[in-house]
């Protein structure tokens, strides 16, 4: 007993050091993070000149925060936001401890080449989509929502809030000429006469696709997902953990291509009577997201990582 007691004090200090030098610490069942563990902490350069300052590091946090904090503050929650720069950690993380849900947000990854401030913004998102995207959880009594569904709640609720009346910066989208073809005929299909949500769909579709970069540069891919080339698997069962890039980057552009009304004030699904991952909770879903099963032909949770629990939305359309 002793020996196992030293043994797990001593892995203690290994995780309080890793933390302590900035190399986060993925053993934790109660953190979400937004990536798969890696090493690139240590390609962190901080010298080197990144997308992103400092200064707009901060800025974006408290952007997004700002309009969380006050819907959590309504449900009795203590959101809080703690900023990290100087940590090179190539990820961001999400947890809860009673009424305080903790978002964390780290300097290495504003630092990587491949990511945009829409892309970071994006990751904050997807940070609160743990806490705010509801159904599909990690699992019956996890107060997480799952790695695709914070994906799809980051463009599908988040960023819409966030940037939908940014109608001076998102016309610096409209026809832009690195916009992949397809990028721009789906968001002007789907907003049709609607100028502005063309131009934020294409800027949230843009950013999602710089997330998408890193996560192929993670996984040691050299080509990049493509909206060209959506993933075709087709899951038996919904996964919680992080999908593949590509299956991601479908997620993203699914998400700003969902035209139903998210209500901001809703977690849906969570502690639904009859079990947050029951077709039920899904019933509730339906009411704030796209569904194939309800009609919806794009925007819908890509089936290569999610599978509905309704006999509907055994069809996968694609």
């Amino acid at each position: 007993m002793k020996t196992m007691m030293l043994v797990f004090l001593m892995l203690a200090g290994v995780a309080r050091a890793q933390s302590n030098q900035g190399f986060a610490f993925y053993g934790s069942p109660q953190m979400k993070w937004t990536l798969p563990a890696n090493n690139l902490h240590m390609q962190d350069n901080p010298s080197r000149v990144a997308n992103i300052t400092e200064q707009r590091f901060n800025q974006i946090v408290d952007e997004v925060m700002s309009i969380w904090i006050p819907v959590a503050a309504q449900k009795g929650i203590n959101l809080t936001a703690t900023k990290r720069w100087s940590d090179p950690t190539v990820n961001a993380s999400a947890s809860q401890s009673g009424k305080t849900w903790l978002v964390t947000m780290y300097g290495g990854l504003a630092r990587r080449p491949e990511v945009t401030e829409d892309g970071f913004a994006l990751v904050v998102c997807h940070e609160l989509g743990h806490h705010f995207g509801g159904y599909s959880f990690y699992g019956r009594t996890d107060w997480a929502s799952a790695e695709g569904e914070s994906d799809y709640f980051a463009t599908n609720a988040c960023a819409k809030y966030l940037w939908g009346k940014d109608m001076q910066r998102n016309s610096l989208y409209k026809r832009l000429r690195q916009t992949p073809p397809i990028v721009q005929q789906a968001c002007d299909a789907v907003w049709n006469g609607n100028a502005n949500a063309q131009a934020w769909c294409v800027r949230t579709a843009l950013g999602g696709h710089s997330l998408a970069t890193l996560l192929s540069a993670i996984g040691g891919r050299r080509a990049a997902p493509s909206f060209e080339t959506p993933d075709k698997t087709v899951v038996n069962k919904t996964s919680v953990s992080h999908p593949q890039a590509q299956c991601r980057l479908d997620t993203y552009f699914a998400g700003a291509l969902c035209v139903s009304k998210w209500d901001i004030n809703t977690i849906p699904g969570k502690a639904h009577p009859k079990g947050q991952d029951s077709p039920d909770a899904e019933k509730e879903a339906m009411k704030y997201s796209c569904f194939a099963a309800t009609g919806a032909k794009v925007g819908y949770r890509p089936a290569c990582w999610f599978k509905g629990l309704n006999s509907a939305f055994n069809v996968n359309y694609r």
